[in-house]
This record gives C-alpha cells, structure tokens and sequence, in this order.
C-alpha cells in the first residue's frame, strides 16, 4: 500500500514544479530559518523558512519548504545559515503551491522521480507477493481436500 502512496506523492510534486517551471514567477527570498531534523533509521532532512515580496508588493511566506542535502550543504555551517537570500519561484494566482528554490529544482525533480519510481516498483512487488500468497493458499486448500 505504501509503494502507490509513495509514487502518487512523488507524482504531485513532480507536476507541481513543471507548473512552477512553465508559469512561475522568480523573486529573491530571504532565508528566515532552517531545520535539521533527524530520523531514528540515520537519514537527515532539511526544510526552510522562506519570505519574498511578490509582484505587487505583498509580503508571501513559505514555511518547511524542503531541501535537498546537497543544497543544505551550500546554505548551512554547522548550526549557522551561510546564506541571506534564494531565488525562488512562485504561482502568482495560488498562495497555497508551494514555491520552488531554483537551484535546488533538479535534485528536488530527481527525489520526487526516485520516490515515483521507487513506489511505483514496491507497488509492483506487492501486487506480485499478494498473488503468489493467494496461489499457494489454494493450491494448500485443494491438497488438503
């Protein structure tokens, strides 16, 4: 179940930043703050608080807007932020789509296929495994009888 999941989420993020790529607007962000949260399996993620003025003047705010570990790596030191601003991308007519950080757009691209992909392939096990356990199930019951 969680392969689909996984590959759906993967998915709408990959269509979000192709819209953002076509029909967004660019603007420099200023770097409000960032998060290090690590995970009990080992793994890092990295998220961060964005502000920008759009294209009328209105200050647009995007929240735990994540990064990839590579480009965390270029804006935080330690427990510093290195960096003041980003260039980032955003819907004009939408306040809810999150924007995207311009040069961290491919290595976000290539996570959300990898998720796809990786779902896609679990979903795919799983479909094979459900079937394989139902044909040994019956072939069980028809011995038995």
């Amino acid at each position: 179940i969680g392969g689909p999941v996984m590959a759906f989420i993967g998915g709408q993020d990959v269509q979000r930043i192709e819209q953002l790529e076509k029909e967004g607007i660019e603007a420099v962000a200023a770097i409000d703050g960032a998060t290090r949260k690590k995970s009990r399996r080992g793994g890092t993620t990295y998220s961060v608080n964005l502000a920008w003025k759009d294209a009328k003047g209105e200050t647009r705010k995007a929240e735990g807007l994540s990064i990839s570990q590579a480009f965390a790596g270029q804006i935080i030191r330690g427990d510093n932020i290195v960096r003041n601003t980003v260039k980032v991308k955003y819907l004009a007519a939408d306040a809810d789509t999150k924007p995207i950080i311009v040069e961290d757009k491919n290595r976000q691209e290539e996570n959300d296929t990898f998720m796809m992909q990786g779902g896609l392939a679990a979903g795919g096990v799983g479909i094979l495994g459900s079937a394989l356990f139902l044909l040994i199930a019956r072939r069980r019951k028809a011995q038995a009888a």
